[in-house]
């Protein structure tokens, strides 16, 4: 398959399509049968393909986990932050951010960074009180001062839709 994708062949590509066993031949398939205009066949290659890709994005969290216990905090929060967007409402993974492991915190006291991590995960009331506290402190620079007024406006509109879905019959 992907000799004839590197060819340009993306007929025989997506004919082959249903043989496809791995993910990258699921994907080779999938933009193939997009570049032939089969989008709708080409859709289910992806959603397949996304649904494995959430499945295996759990490996993120066990990576954070052994990067964590060897002490490289900064790196386990790097792997924690791919993992919860997979898994946004992963309790485990959002106590591991806020968790003291050994001498330094994954995600220490009020910061930008923790902020981001709440807004991304749609905690965007914890992420303003974050922002909130930076301001008081007079550790709000103009960059994150915007990306709070950007949570702010999100955390409208989830309330918004919440009030909303509450009102439909």
């Amino acid at each position: 398959m992907q000799e004839a994708f590197d060819r340009g062949d993306f007929l025989s590509v997506a004919e082959a399509a249903p043989a496809a066993a791995t993910p990258e031949e699921k994907l080779l398939a999938g933009v193939s049968l997009l570049r032939i205009g089969r989008a709708s066949e080409a859709m289910e290659c992806f959603r397949e393909l996304s649904g494995l890709v959430k499945k295996l994005s759990k490996a993120f969290l066990h990576m954070a986990l052994i990067h964590r216990d060897r002490g490289e905090h900064e790196t386990a929060v790097f792997w924690l932050e791919r993992y919860a967007l997979f898994y946004p409402d992963d309790d485990e993974a959002a106590a591991l951010l806020e968790e003291r492991g050994g001498e330094a915190p994954l995600v220490g006291d009020a910061s930008p960074e923790l902020a981001r991590i709440y807004a991304s995960q749609g905690h965007y009331g914890q992420a303003l009180d974050i922002y909130a506290s930076l301001r008081e402190k007079g550790a709000l620079e103009p960059e994150t001062e915007r990306e709070a007024r950007r949570v702010q406006g999100m955390h409208v509109v989830k309330t918004l839709e919440g009030w909303l879905e509450r009102l439909r019959p």
